[in-house]
């Protein structure tokens, strides 16, 4: 038996024999259940440790670093019009293409210009939407709570009644058959007077 107990103690993950069993540890009143586990000494600093910058949001705000802007774009070598321009010289086989590409190699395709496209008019101005009609309204009565109803606070259910879902059918109607089983309808009898013997009818009853 004491084999058995060091050979699990010495499993890896294993809590030590003083600790108490995790699911038969009780809950106390106001304080937090024992630990199952061998927790490190008091000053332990949980978590990850965050190496912070040196810069902090102050110097972000107070500094304005501009950014270094990115370099023109150049347009490509157009292979296409380089060979067009070339036939039209008299360039026909393809050794003179070749020659007339390297002795023009800036043939390029139509350079983008940075003009910013105009904008569209917009034919109407404003102002757009519905125009209020009627009185305007004062916000007051609308925080104040006074267009809501409080007369079912006392009930235990929400009143569903007029909540109608899609593709639910309506209630049945109440038919003639159903209306006949339906005690609700039927009248109420009159009480009878209890069976006495014929020889205990002139009997008068004594308290």
């Amino acid at each position: 038996m004491s084999q058995a107990k060091k050979s699990l103690e010495a499993m890896p993950g294993a809590p030590p024999s003083y600790l108490k069993k995790k699911t038969m540890i009780k809950d106390r009143v106001g304080e937090v259940r024992s630990t199952s586990y061998v927790l490190p000494t008091t000053g332990h600093v949980y978590g990850k440790a965050c190496q912070r910058d040196g810069e902090g949001a102050g110097e972000v705000l107070t500094m304005w670093v501009a950014a270094t802007p990115s370099q023109p774009k150049e347009s490509q070598r157009s292979f296409v019009k380089t060979n067009k321009k070339a036939l039209l010289e008299g360039c026909i086989t393809a050794e003179a293409q070749r020659v007339y590409a390297q002795d023009h190699p800036n043939i390029r395709f139509k350079q983008v210009s940075g003009k910013k496209a105009e904008s569209v008019s917009v034919p109407y101005q404003g102002p757009f939407g519905i125009g209020t009609s009627g009185k305007d309204e004062s916000i007051r009565p609308l925080i104040e709570v006074d267009y809501t109803s409080f007369n079912q606070d006392g009930a235990d259910y929400p009143d569903l009644s007029r909540l109608s879902k899609k593709g639910r059918l309506p209630p049945p109607k109440a038919t003639i058959a159903s209306m006949g089983h339906d005690v609700r309808q039927r009248p109420v009898e009159e009480p009878k007077e209890p069976w006495v013997m014929r020889k205990f009818q002139n009997v008068k009853a004594t308290q």
